[in-house]
């Protein structure tokens, strides 16, 4: 061979490199995130560190830089033939609480999925340090041992249970605050939320719905599942075992008396989550608790309405509230073409751009 020739030969190999580093680079933006990209290389033997390491390093240094890492000599047959033979990307995993936001306002939720808009609040602060303090209350307990409590029948309050499934083929996520058992009966399904406002919505309905599907979905009967959500007011009271004292009242009110049948209406539109509920209610001083039966027909009705955006059934529908336009973070980043009015003012826009190239939306709000 010629110098020439061998010059030019290193010159193609060197521009198949090139290509196959681009290509690999926009396989792992393609994922959609970062524990996608991760996943995905994992099962290619390609990436060693865990989730929390690469999560780390893409955000410190972006995609690029951490291609540049993997493209090693070792690995570059591996990733060709994961370049060449990619997986499918798997269905988009659904949060049980973006679900039940779709009946806030879908098309925030839509909008949620194509920016990424962080924001800085009072009230968001003050929820988590609430579940915060919620959690505190119970004691750890291994896997192992909560299947050897289910086998065996025993009644057990599990906080922050993780559930998964999939529902008309869509993957949902989430984690119920608490949940009661008797064995692998689930009898008390109990979701708090932090609010200066006592009232049930009809997200909080949705969410324990769906946590109750997901409850069936994992092998346990809930067939005489009850629903509690407890509205506990920021700056009130925060008694001693409260979490334990907000389950016991909540069974107590549903041991009353046998629940009235509930007659559930079928509609091609949003449905209404709370006609018809039948809520059972208690306030006091540090909570207010409204306890319902879970019923499998209207938490199929109106999981599926949501799940309809998510199969691409239909485009994402719209809020019909002016006040809820007005208190919109997208609104505010000026991100929404079908807001109803301006946005209030309560929140400071900045904006950033990452390594990768994409626009981050701070919003902070000023208390307003």
């Amino acid at each position: 061979m010629t110098v020439e020739a061998d010059s030019a030969a290193n010159t193609h190999e060197g521009e198949r490199e090139r290509e196959l580093f681009r290509s690999f680079v926009a396989l792992l933006v393609s994922r959609g995130s970062r524990k996608g990209a991760w996943e995905m290389l994992k099962g290619a033997s390609i990436v060693e560190v865990s989730l929390k390491t690469f999560y780390s390093q893409v955000r410190k240094d972006g995609f690029e830089a951490v291609a540049k890492a993997l493209f090693v000599e070792e690995k570059l047959e591996r990733i060709r033939e994961l370049v060449a033979n990619p997986p499918p990307v798997p269905p988009r995993r659904v949060a049980v609480s973006t679900l039940a936001n779709q009946y806030y306002c879908e098309m925030q939720v839509h909008l949620g999925t194509k920016h990424d808009v962080r924001v800085t609040s009072a009230e968001l602060a003050a929820g988590n340090e609430g579940h915060a303090r919620l959690e505190a209350e119970a004691e750890p307990i291994t896997e192992e041992e909560v299947t050897r409590r289910i086998e065996v029948g025993e009644k057990m309050g599990l906080v922050e249970l993780g559930l998964a499934g999939e529902v008309e083929g869509v993957p949902l996520i989430g984690r119920a605050d608490r949940v009661q058992l008797e064995g692998a009966r689930a009898r008390l399904l109990l979701e708090w939320k932090f609010s200066g406002r006592r009232d049930l919505y009809p997200t909080h309905v949705v969410q324990v719905e769906a946590y109750g599907k997901l409850l069936r979905a994992s092998g346990f009967d809930t067939s005489e599942l009850v629903h509690a959500v407890a509205v506990i007011p920021r700056g009130g009271p925060r008694p001693e075992n409260l979490a334990e004292t907000m389950a016991k009242r909540a069974a107590d009110i549903a041991s009353v008396a046998p629940w009235g049948e509930r007659r559930i209406a079928t509609t091609a539109q949003m449905p209404d989550p709370i006609a018809g509920l039948g809520v059972r209610r208690l306030d006091s001083s540090a909570f207010t608790l409204f306890v319902f039966p879970h019923n499998e027909l209207a938490a199929e009705r109106d999981v599926s309405w949501a799940l309809g955006y998510w199969k691409g059934d239909r485009e994402p529908s719209r809020t019909t509230s002016p006040s809820r336009c007005r208190a919109c973070p997208y609104n505010a980043a000026r991100l929404c073409e079908v807001a109803l009015s301006q946005p209030d003012g309560r929140y400071r826009v900045r904006e950033m751009t990452t390594r990768d190239g994409d626009t981050v939306h701070l919003l902070i709000a000023n208390g307003r």
